[in-house]
């Protein structure tokens, strides 16, 4: 990898595209958000043909389920020991304060994962998912010159965070390119999330900035 390659990773937290969300007004970019100090926050991910598509509920807070192949905001949930249900699968969850996590309905069952705050404000951050059973799965440059994340295994998830400079992304799994990103914009202080995942007998990708909705 160049040098130039090396300085380009040491912050980035890049982006998938394939989807655009509509979320609620009162969601809010996750820095420098006004949230409460003593509450967790998580978001539901649902794969196509998964879920009920009934509301998930965490102690005082209801989850209305996204469309297949959506995802929602996160929302401040109280720390407590969680059992979540969905198409005869069950998942244990033990959300922290000031803690973050991504539950994700998927054809492999219910997985939780801990997400790392974004509290860099002059960065952006990219979360990648491989939710289906790709193996190799990476973000890189479309080039394929450069990784930005990966290797990842099945089930796997990884975070970093990356300097908001104008660059073309992709992402690639062991039989080669998978989707074509292009420049997504990156922001700084923006989290932004790439969900692979199980549609219809292939793999999708889903590109989502994440969000928090206080209401």
């Amino acid at each position: 990898m160049s040098a130039a390659g090396r300085g380009w990773i040491v912050g980035l937290l890049g982006v998938s595209l394939a989807a655009v969300l509509c979320l609620p007004v009162a969601a809010q970019t996750l820095y420098g958000s006004r949230a409460p100090k003593d509450s967790s926050y998580v978001r539901v991910f649902r794969a196509p043909g998964q879920g009920s598509g009934r509301a998930l509920v965490l102690g005082s807070t209801r989850f209305e389920q996204p469309d297949p192949g959506g995802v929602t905001p996160y929302r401040p949930v109280s720390p407590d020991i969680y059992q979540i249900r969905s198409d005869g699968q069950a998942a244990e969850i033990i959300p922290r304060a000031q803690r973050y996590y991504t539950v994700a309905l998927t054809r492999q069952g219910v997985r939780v994962y801990e997400d790392p705050a974004h509290e860099d404000p002059a960065r952006s951050q990219l979360v990648l998912y491989n939710l289906g059973g790709l193996e190799q799965l990476s973000l890189s440059t479309e080039d394929g010159k450069t990784r930005v994340i990966g290797p990842l295994a099945p089930g796997e998830a990884e975070t970093v965070s990356v300097n908001s400079v104008p660059v073309r992304l992709a992402v690639f799994a062991a039989g080669g390119l998978l989707e074509s990103l292009g420049d997504p914009g990156l922001e700084r202080g923006s989290s932004y999330s790439v969900f692979v995942f199980e549609q219809e007998g292939r793999s999708a990708v889903l590109w989502a900035e994440a969000l928090l909705a206080l209401d």
